[in-house]
């Protein structure tokens, strides 16, 4: 419909006045006017907008949301003294912080300006396309187009609570905080974080915050400058693989008295399925469907399965939890663990080096414990303490895995020491404690069973667990439920984590009175961050297979786990098979019960097409990971083309159990299987 209005009109006059203060619709282009640089002044830093060399000062991005509000990522503006915004025609407006809510990492800001708000969109489908609008590197304003690549991504491990679109929209530093739109120009989320490689620069993994969770928080931080969540009162868990092989839905394993799950009658065992109108796989998947909730909320249907039987109840939020009754560290509801793991988040800090966020164990009054690709080559790290931070120099040992002892003045007095002490492992919960980059402190994330102990036979081996581990704990403790510490954290991926037993650090301890102690310390760092070089070079490089030999060269000599793999993956990328092989291989001999390393191999050897090799490390991933649909396929395919038709058949047996829908294509390929592919 079109309004023909004629100048003296009162009507047209009414229409203009109310339409100038709706959301703006556009397309991409002209969602430009509705998008901010953000131009925080901090402390000793320069100020972007005043001259500085684009990417030298703290600069973001920022999306109007409301008339005259700003919506912006928190981390962008919370050490700020001032904040300026830039508009897209180069205009630069004062602006001041409304609020912030740490959990998101969302703020907003006003302006006396009126500008006016996007349009927000509908959620988007799978494939849709997006683009990310943001000042990135502090150039200024620009466009970036990719797909919507996944929705509702609760675990990214950035923030408390997350609600993540995931795109390959190339998304950069200084774009934090900007839009990300669909093709008619209306916002479908807030950009907040990325997956970075060891540049900073954008890979393709993405995130922006969804428009249900932004307009959430920042109605909240208008109406009352924070934002409030509601709590159920129970702490949940990753169900057992048995569990997971039926359904996906996190388990509860402690009901608090007095709260809304108890109230509900709600049980430890039962699986929760829906939380309103959300459907549950996860215990972060339960944080984010509460967080939606609005704060005056009563009560919610949420679904449960309990001994089979599914049911629904109504979780009332009119009753106040109580304090758990259980061993739980009561007075601290941050850390809804054993009291004895809790008390041990002060032997955990948070410490800078050649990994700008890492974590390091106390392990006596002046010695502490990280990873060696933590440090790098460096000789010192900063220990962040409650005090201030504390100077932390290498101490030289013969050890050549990846731990290394350093030694720091000042720690706290009162704090506590997680001594190493070998001892038989029990079949009981393990926690990871460490640097918490999001809430800016020691955690101690969800607990984990144990998966496998490290091989026997292998010097450097590992433990693998289920005890969630994420950016920034590296160097951390993996502790028992009984406070005990029985490993170094590492990392991993997909529930599946590793940490080097407690016996390494004694053995680390040890071989500082080796001879060769300086001379191996000097020569692993060198080493490490040589292959660290090459890896960034063959990365960036138009040609990365150009770059095979020295990145194999360089790896070798490191033979630090973590960089064989990463390594390995890049080769594998640029079409360098057999050299991806090789480095993956010299992983698994290295750590031969890591189930991640036995999947990059498999990988490597399946792009390589060399499927009789593939078939004994299948059949060695079938045993250790039954209940992984990944696994059991490399079984069939490398059993197929591999010549061990024995195998196949044995892969999709433990299929049907483990997913029947994926089973039905795999029988069709093991009955009728398309020609093996020629040799690359």
């Amino acid at each position: 419909m079109h309004l023909i209005c004629r100048p003296s009109s009162l009507m047209c006059l009414l229409v203009l006045l109310v339409t100038t203060a709706l959301p703006a619709q556009a397309s991409p282009e002209e969602a430009l006017d509705h998008v901010v640089s953000v131009l925080p002044v901090w402390p000793g830093q320069q100020h972007g907008g005043a001259g500085a060399r684009p990417g030298t000062a703290p600069e973001g991005s920022g999306v109007v949301v409301r008339l005259g509000v700003i919506a912006t990522a928190y981390h962008v503006i919370e050490p700020a003294e001032r904040i300026d915004i830039r508009l897209s025609d180069g205009r630069i407006l004062p602006a001041r912080l409304i609020a912030g809510d740490t959990a998101t990492d969302i703020a907003i800001l006003k302006v006396e300006t009126g500008l006016i708000p996007i349009e927000f969109g509908p959620s988007p489908g799978l494939a849709q396309p997006a683009c990310a609008i943001g000042n990135s590197f502090g150039l200024g304003l620009s466009i970036t187009c990719g797909v919507v690549s996944a929705k509702g991504v609760t675990n990214a491990g950035f923030n408390p609570v997350e609600d993540f679109i995931q795109t390959d929209a190339a998304i950069n530093p200084g774009t934090s905080g900007g839009a990300l739109i669909d093709m008619e120009g209306r916002l479908i989320g807030l950009v907040s974080a990325i997956f970075a490689s060891d540049a900073d620069a954008n890979i393709g993994v993405n995130f922006a915050v969804s428009n249900e969770l932004l307009n959430r928080v920042v109605d909240a931080l208008i109406s009352n400058e924070e934002v409030e969540y509601l709590t159920a009162g129970w702490r949940l868990d990753f169900a057992d693989r048995t569990q997971l092989a039926a359904i996906a839905a996190p388990v509860v394993r402690v009901v608090q008295p007095g709260g809304a799950a108890a109230a509900s009658g709600l049980q430890p065992g039962d699986l929760i399925l829906r939380i309103g109108d959300r459907r549950v796989r996860t215990p972060r998947d339960a944080v984010t469907a509460l967080a939606l909730l609005p704060a005056e909320t009563v009560n919610v249907p949420l679904v449960l399965l309990r001994q089979g039987d599914r049911r629904t109840v109504n979780l009332s939020f009119d009753a106040e939890p109580q304090a758990e009754e259980t061993a739980t560290s009561a007075g601290d509801p941050e850390c809804p663990h054993p009291e004895a793991v809790c008390r041990q988040r002060q032997a955990v800090f948070p410490i800078s080096a050649y990994d700008p966020v890492a974590s390091a164990t106390r392990i006596s009054e002046d010695l502490l414990v990280t990873n060696r690709h933590v440090l790098g080559d460096r000789l010192e790290a900063t220990v962040h303490t409650p005090a201030g931070p504390r100077v932390a120099k290498l101490v030289p040992s013969a050890y050549e895995g990846d731990l290394v002892l350093l030694k720091a003045e000042g720690l706290p007095a009162d704090a506590a020491i997680l001594e190493p002490d070998s001892q038989e492992l029990a079949t009981e919960r393990y926690f990871t404690i460490g640097a918490d980059v999001a809430r800016r402190e020691v955690s101690v994330f969800e607990p984990g069973d144990l998966i496998m102990l490290p091989a026997r036979g292998a010097d450097l081996g590992r433990l693998h667990v289920t005890a969630h581990m994420q950016p920034g704990v590296s160097g951390g403790a993996l502790v028992g439920q009984d406070g005990l510490l029985t490993g170094i954290a590492v990392g991993g991926g997909d529930r599946r984590f590793e940490a080097i037993p407690v016996s390494a650090v004694e053995d680390l301890l040890r071989l500082t009175e080796d001879p060769e102690a300086e001379r191996t310390t000097r020569r692993l760092g060198k080493n490490f961050v040589a292959c660290a070089a090459a890896i960034e070079t063959a990365s960036n490089a138009q040609d990365p297979a150009s770059q095979a030999g020295p990145v194999s060269q360089a790896c070798v000599r490191s033979s630090n786990h973590g960089q064989l793999l990463e390594a390995g993956r890049v080769l594998a990328q640029s079409g360098e098979f057999d050299a991806a092989v090789d480095l993956h291989r010299q992983a698994v001999e290295q750590v031969p019960n890591s189930i991640n390393s036995r999947l990059s191999l498999l990988v490597s050897l399946q792009l390589g097409t060399r499927f009789e090799e593939m078939t004994e490390h299948a059949r060695w991933l079938m045993e250790a990971a039954p209940d992984d649909p990944q696994a059991l396929r490399f079984s069939i395919q490398s059993g197929v083309w591999g010549g061990d038709p024995a195998l196949a058949e044995a892969g999709y047996q433990a299929l049907l159990k483990a997913d029947p829908r994926q089973a039905q294509a795999a029988r069709r390929f093991i009955d009728a299987a398309p020609p093996r592919p020629a040799r690359r």
